[in-house]
């Protein structure tokens, strides 16, 4: 009988997994990267929504550079197979979109660790997740990302007078009149993902 019941158990869990509510208009309105709380509900959406592409813009250029050494590369395409694999193994962590933020507590300067429970029909799941602040600019021409790269904030901004000023290397043969659009600051990625979550109220 205890078979059983945990069977129902696992299969109730997966059935939640699996019926994920879409996001919303505000949902996909709130996307963005500029907090770690952003970017978690920003992963969020994209689970909801089953859209890859998002999910994998929200992870941190170490992680990728991690997940190639042990994947042989860790282009979009390979996140989806990753994906496709991981859920498959452990249906419930698509739960994940479902949970919400109990805490965030700095690990050190530029990481943060977001701790978020899930509320299921039988108790709470709680886990953990690592975020790193990633400092960047982009140049855009017209709708093409013309230049981008990841920077030492204190390198290209600097305060000049009462003005931030900003200054990036133009590609070869770029004049600065072409570029229609510049980017640059902190955005907050995901450095990883947790184990299965695990039961309890408190933290992981």
């Amino acid at each position: 009988m205890r078979a059983l019941a945990y069977a129902s158990l696992l299969s109730a869990w997966a059935l939640g997994a699996s019926c994920l509510s879409a996001p919303e208009a505000e949902d996909w309105l709130a996307v963005g990267f500029r907090s770690p709380e952003q970017t978690f509900r920003a992963f969020q959406t994209g689970l909801r929504a089953g859209l890859p592409d998002l999910e994998y813009r929200c992870l941190g250029a170490d992680f990728k550079r991690r997940a190639a050494g042990e994947f042989g590369g860790f282009s979009l395409l390979a996140y989806v197979e990753y994906r496709r694999e991981l859920f498959r193994q452990q249906p419930l962590l698509k739960l994940a979109a479902t949970a919400h933020i109990q805490s965030v507590r700095e690990l050190a300067p530029g990481r943060v660790q977001v701790v978020a429970e899930v509320d299921t029909w039988f108790h709470d799941e709680t886990f953990a997740v690592d975020l790193v602040r990633e400092e960047f600019f982009e140049l855009w021409v017209g709708d093409r990302r013309a230049a981008d790269d990841l920077v030492d904030w204190r390198r290209i901004a600097q305060e000049e007078g009462g003005e931030l000023v900003v200054r990036v290397p133009l590609p070869d043969g770029m004049a600065a009149r072409e570029v229609g659009e510049l980017r640059a600051g902190h955005e907050w990625k995901i450095d990883g993902f947790p184990a299965a979550p695990r039961s309890g109220a408190g933290g992981p």
